[in-house]
């Protein structure tokens, strides 16, 4: 048997297709990887299947650590939201009992979540002291979710053997790996786009404070169906398809060249609903909305950002430079045991993974 090691945390990732689990240890010189893994495709969407494929990859992958971090997935069919909100005459030395107490207020007067409030779970964030419409205010970061998907995830977790110390939304932890990293400079506005297999989430990060967010309904699994119904092939061909293909090509248009969605996937990319004139519409919509506000970075995460030149096409489309989260530079492998194949080349995919472990060292700075 392996020991436990004490000073480490295992952040899981329980997707709608797929599990990811990143195990870190907390060493003198900051946290490093000890572990990783993914599971096969969920052959269903429920408790059993997920907590018997996370217990297949602990004993597959010879995971330690027995403390685990679980995600809640922003799509988790309405059971989870995530937004700011803006509170009336508050200051930012509110008490948290009280800032909470005034949360479920809020949520409850103006109808900010779609399901009952007794049944929400809600954690929340003073951003910054603000106005809106000339009332003075307090601006918050607001996570509310169902109480029976955490009771769901806790159940995963322990049914796999794990000991479940914290619950954290997918986009949080995205956001802490990113401000870890020191991603995000205090003079700039940087956007945060996270492409997972239900939705899609848009975050825009001002001095280290999120101050936009919306989720948009395309992603991965749409891009498949299209491919599917397009090509007229199986489910599982047209995921390899959609990730072993270049869905992206460069095409001349007189003056030059520009990048655009192959044939099979266009509809879904660029057409007014697609994924990137929503992308757009998003960025539009907050920098006319925020004086001399000006994207300067987009930071990509999430499985289906990894589409052979996606990134280089949307750079191109919203004229700003969009980088793929890579954090291996920062949190180090330091065992050669699969580790650093499973993980090169697939970063994007397990930046939530990370985040979530990482959460415990994030509380001690």
């Amino acid at each position: 048997m392996f020991s436990v090691r004490r000073n480490s945390s295992l952040g899981v990732d329980i997707g709608s297709s797929c599990i990811k689990a990143v195990e870190l240890e907390y060493g003198s010189k900051g946290p490093v990887i000890l572990n990783a893994g993914v599971t096969e495709p969920l052959a269903e969407n429920s408790v059993e299947a997920a907590s018997a494929a996370l217990a297949q990859l602990i004993d597959q992958r010879k995971f330690r650590s027995k403390r685990a971090i679980a995600v809640v997935q922003t799509a988790s069919e309405g059971s989870a939201t995530v937004r700011r909100i803006f509170m009336e005459h508050v200051a930012a030395d509110i008490k948290p009992a009280e800032l909470k107490e005034r949360v479920k207020w809020e949520i409850v007067t103006r109808d900010y979540i779609p399901f009952p409030a007794e049944e929400a779970i809600i954690d929340c964030q003073v951003l910054e002291e603000g106005t809106q419409e000339n009332i003075p205010g307090l601006w918050v970061f607001m996570v509310a979710v169902r109480k029976e998907l955490v009771i769901d995830r806790v159940n995963i977790l322990r049914a796999a053997g794990l000991v479940p110390v914290a619950i954290e939304v997918d986009f949080s932890a995205i956001l802490g790996l990113l401000s870890y990293m020191g991603s995000f400079p205090d003079d700039e506005d940087v956007a945060v786009i996270d492409i997972g297999a239900t939705n899609t989430s848009i975050g825009i990060i001002y001095r280290r404070q999120l101050v936009f967010y919306r989720d948009i309904s395309v992603a991965g699994n749409h891009i498949t169906s299209q491919i599917e119904r397009r090509l007229r092939i199986k489910r599982q061909e047209a995921e390899d398809y959609k990730l072993t293909e270049d869905l992206f090509e460069k095409v001349s248009n007189g003056t030059g060249e520009i990048w655009r969605a192959a044939s099979p996937i266009e509809s879904v990319i660029e057409e007014r609903q697609g994924l990137y004139p929503q992308i757009r519409e998003c960025f539009r919509y907050y920098e006319g909305d925020v004086p001399n506000a000006r994207l300067s970075k987009v930071f990509f995460s999430g499985g289906a950002s990894q589409l052979h030149n996606l990134d280089d096409f949307l750079s191109q489309r919203l004229a700003i430079p969009v980088e793929k989260v890579h954090f291996l530079d920062h949190i180090p492998v330091v065992h050669n045991d699969g580790t650093s194949e499973i993980l090169e080349g697939n970063e994007p995919m397990f930046a939530a993974a990370v985040g979530l472990a990482l959460k415990p060292f994030r509380a001690k700075q």
